[in-house]
C-alpha cells in the first residue's frame, strides 16, 4: 500500500464523524471588484477551500500566505481557494492595502454581514473549510498554529488526484 492510499484511508477514517452544519450550504458572494462568485458554480469545477479572514485578526496574517502557497501549489490539480473577508462595509478600504502589505494575492470574497460564517457555524478566526464538489465538508479547522498547513495539505492530499 502506496503513501497516497494510506493518506486517503487515514483521512477518511479521522473525517467521517467530522461533517457538521454546513453540509450544502450555497452562497452568492462579491469578490473585491464586485464580480458575483457562486459557490456552486465553483464547486462544478472541483474541491473548493474557503478561509474566513479579518484585517484585525493577527493569527490570520500568520496563516494567509501559507494559504497563498497552498494555492498556488494546488491550482493545477483543481483545487481552488477563495478567501472570505468578514470585515464588514467599514472596513471595505482596508482590504486592498492589507493584502498589498502583507504580499497575499489570493480571491476574496465579501461576507459583509457574516452570513455565510454564520451557516458554517464557525467561531473563531481563521476558519479553513475544504468542501467537495457535492457541498460537503471535509476539513475544518478554526485558529492558527504554526504547522496547521500541513493538516490542511494532507486534507487535499487525501481528497486530490495524485501530482503527475
Amino acid at each position: 500500500m502506496g503513501r497516497y492510499e494510506v493518506v486517503l484511508i487515514l483521512g477518511l477514517l479521522g473525517w467521517a464523524g467530522r461533517v457538521q452544519a454546513g453540509e450544502g450550504v450555497q452562497f452568492v458572494l462579491p469578490d473585491l471588484d464586485g464580480r458575483q462568485v457562486s459557490l456552486q458554480e465553483e464547486l462544478a469545477r472541483g474541491p473548493v477551500v474557503l478561509d474566513f479572514w479579518a484585517t484585525w485578526c493577527k493569527p490570520c496574517i500568520q496563516a494567509l500566505p501559507k494559504l497563498a502557497q497552498i494555492a498556488a501549489d494546488y491550482q493545477d490539480r483543481g483545487v481552488q481557494v477563495y478567501t472570505v473577508n468578514i470585515d464588514g462595509p467599514r472596513n471595505l478600504a482596508k482590504i486592498r492595502p492589507f493584502l498589498q502589505r502583507h504580499q497575499v494575492k489570493l480571491p476574496v470574497l465579501l461576507d459583509r454581514t457574516n452570513q455565510v460564517m454564520k451557516q458554517f457555524q464557525l467561531n473563531a478566526m481563521p476558519a479553513t473549510l475544504i468542501l467537495t464538489a457535492q457541498g460537503g465538508v471535509v476539513y475544518r479547522h478554526q485558529g492558527y498554529q504554526p504547522g496547521d498547513e500541513d493538516k490542511l495539505r494532507a486534507a487535499l492530499e487525501a481528497l486530490v488526484p495524485p501530482k503527475p
